[in-house]
């Protein structure tokens, strides 16, 4: 009686650890980030965030978001958005946005101001 009574107690005790010490399966958004005047881009997806926005919000110069994916770890990949700020909406209705499509996870994140003949402005990379 006392072995059953003391195993049930061991069994809960093993139980309330492992889900005090779970973490949530969901991740955080990227942004939304902006390099004023120029660009503003983050990520959206459920369960995690696999699309990746790109909003022109300047007049003179295209804009680009490179991230990196969970998948593709070491690859760097770029969605230009080449359209202006009057261009085409996304499938969220934001006028301006390219949006990508939605894969596996979005870790790293920066947007880019493509200046011709000239260094381009970057925003700091984000991981959330």
């Amino acid at each position: 009686m006392k072995v059953t009574i003391a195993r049930r107690l061991g069994v809960g005790v093993i139980a309330a650890l492992a889900l005090g010490t779970a973490t949530p399966a969901m991740a955080y958004e990227i942004g939304p980030h902006t390099y004023p005047g120029e660009l503003r881009f983050w990520t959206e997806g459920t369960p995690d965030r696999g699309i990746m926005n790109i909003k022109d919000t300047g007049e003179d110069h295209w804009v680009k978001a490179e991230y990196y994916r969970v998948a593709h770890a070491d690859d760097k990949l770029t969605l230009w958005n080449k359209a202006g700020p009057n261009g085409p909406a996304d499938n969220d209705g934001n006028r301006g946005t390219v949006e990508s499509g939605e894969h596996s996870e979005i870790y790293k994140a920066r947007g880019t101001v493509s200046r011709n003949n000239l260094p381009d402005y970057h925003t700091s990379w984000y991981t959330n």
